[in-house]
C-alpha cells in the first residue's frame, strides 16, 4: 500500500513540473474562499452531522437541565406552577449525571473505548497500556 502511494504522488509531482499545452488556456485554482456565496460546480455538499442520537451526551443533558432548573427558577416567580419545570430540570440533571458513569464507549475516548486516532486517512490503535487501576485492585483483594 505504501508503494500505491508513493507511485501516486510522484505521478501527481510529475504532473505539476509538465508544462501545460500552448493552446490550452486554464486558469489558476484559487484556494481562497470567494466572498459571494455561490457555490463551484464540481464542490460536493456539505456532509450532514451525525444523527441526533449521536449529538445527544451526557454533557449536553447536565447543561440543559441546569438550565431547565434556573430557567424553572427564575420564571415560578412570575408563575407558579413552573416550579414543575424546575423540578423536571433536576431530575434530567440527575439522569444525565448517571448516564455519564454508565456510557461504554465515549465520542471523545476514554476507558472502555478503544484507544486510537486518525492518521493520514489511517485509524491507527494503540496498544493498551496495561491493566487499570480498577482492574489491580480487584486482582489484589481477589479470593484465592
Amino acid at each position: 500500500m505504501p508503494d500505491r502511494i508513493e507511485r501516486e504522488i510522484e505521478e501527481i509531482l510529475a504532473k505539476l513540473d509538465e508544462e501545460p499545452p500552448k493552446g490550452s488556456e486554464r486558469k489558476p485554482i484559487s484556494i481562497i474562499a470567494h466572498k459571494d456565496k455561490r457555490r463551484a460546480p464540481g464542490l460536493p455538499k456539505r456532509a450532514p452531522g451525525p444523527p441526533l442520537s449521536q449529538r445527544i451526551t451526557p454533557t449536553t443533558l447536565l447543561f440543559a437541565g441546569a438550565a431547565t432548573v434556573i430557567g424553572g427558577l427564575v420564571l415560578s416567580n412570575f408563575w407558579s406552577p413552573l416550579i414543575w419545570a424546575s423540578f423536571a430540570g433536576v431530575v434530567l440533571f440527575l439522569g444525565a449525571f448517571v448516564w455519564s458513569f454508565t456510557r461504554t464507549s465515549r465520542p471523545g475516548g476514554g476507558a472502555a473505548a478503544p484507544r486510537g486516532h486518525y492518521w493520514r486517512d489511517r485509524y491507527i490503535e494503540y496498544e493498551p497500556s496495561g491493566p487499570s487501576t480498577w482492574d489491580r485492585l480487584r486482582r489484589r483483594f481477589r479470593r484465592r
